[in-house]
């Protein structure tokens, strides 16, 4: 839903313009606001004055935060621009008399607010200052322009559906794929280069975990055994339970009939017994002795 957010936005970022940056040009005659857009600005202005107070309504329009400025000229004293809803309000503080005009720029990117005398303005100007009338005939969008922004939000959204079903396919599978990959047990490092190997004639079993194959094995008691694993040209003896542990490796010499299994158990009973007899705390420090052994780290 995230990812969504964004794109749900910009219905409001594509039916508007907006306010990039503002400037304030106090001159001896007048102060000029000029107001630049990111888009062509095409909504409707309106004016409503009260006392020394003009509020200048900007359909169609949004400003990322509230700008006030201070601007102590004779024609203009204070200026705030705040977005209010889905348009901008600018309530500009004016000296008495003082009159605003307004005006774009020929591509539509600016908007200039003049606040003047009315006697500089005819001085100026040989036309008559725009009046609130005139002020509220800028044109807005038209219909052909309002469906051509629906169509391209609607095209981008589903772009972005169908982005996000792919992210959502591709995580799926590749966590499918780490799931059943087959893991190593820590009794073997897992930087050996050794070949698997294969089945010798006369074991008692095979397990399935990577070439790894039980040569002989013994129960001690209801929670241990007593197992020979070959695993590549490698041959271990290993306790088995509730931690395994490593009791010795052989590359030679390795017990080929059940008998010389059970001689070679009889030369490390005192090993096991010792395990036995311990503490279940120091069961865990032989443990992690024998791992760091199985792994090579002695």
């Amino acid at each position: 839903m995230r990812y969504l957010l964004p794109l749900l936005l910009l219905p409001a970022l594509l039916w508007g313009a907006k306010v990039l940056s503002y400037n304030v040009y106090d001159r001896n005659d007048r102060v000029d606001v000029m107001l630049t857009f990111d888009t062509p600005y095409e909504g409707v202005l309106r004016q409503n004055r009260q006392g020394n107070t003009v509020v200048i309504k900007l359909e169609e329009a949004f400003i990322e935060s509230p700008k006030i400025k201070d601007v102590n000229s004779k024609y203009l004293g204070k200026l705030t621009i705040a977005p209010q809803g889905e348009h901008i309000e600018i309530v500009a503080v004016v000296s008495s008399g003082v009159s605003m005009q307004a005006s774009k720029t020929s591509d539509s990117y600016g908007l200039r607010l003049r606040f003047m005398h009315p006697v500089s303005t005819e001085a100026l100007q040989p036309t008559p200052p725009v009046d609130e009338t005139a002020l509220q005939g800028l044109p807005t969008k038209s219909d052909g322009e309002f469906e051509q922004s629906y169509y391209v939000v609607i095209g981008i959204l589903v772009i972005g559906i169908g982005i996000l079903f792919w992210l959502k396919q591709n995580i799926a599978k590749r966590a499918e794929t780490m799931h059943n990959e087959p893991k190593t047990p820590w009794l073997f490092n897992k930087n050996s280069t050794e070949p698997k190997s294969t089945p010798i004639p006369g074991m008692k079993g095979s397990t399935d975990a990577g070439g790894i194959h039980i040569r002989f094995q013994k129960t001690l008691d209801s929670s241990h055994t007593v197992a020979m694993l070959d695993y590549g040209t490698m041959s271990y003896l290993v306790l088995l339970g509730n931690n395994t542990l490593l009791l010795d490796k052989f590359q030679d010499n390795i017990p080929i009939t059940q008998n010389e299994f059970e001689t070679l158990l009889q030369s490390k009973h005192r090993e096991l017994d010792g395990f036995f007899q311990i503490a279940p705390a120091a069961q865990d420090e032989m443990f992690d002795s024998y791992k760091e052994k199985a792994s090579g780290v002695y």
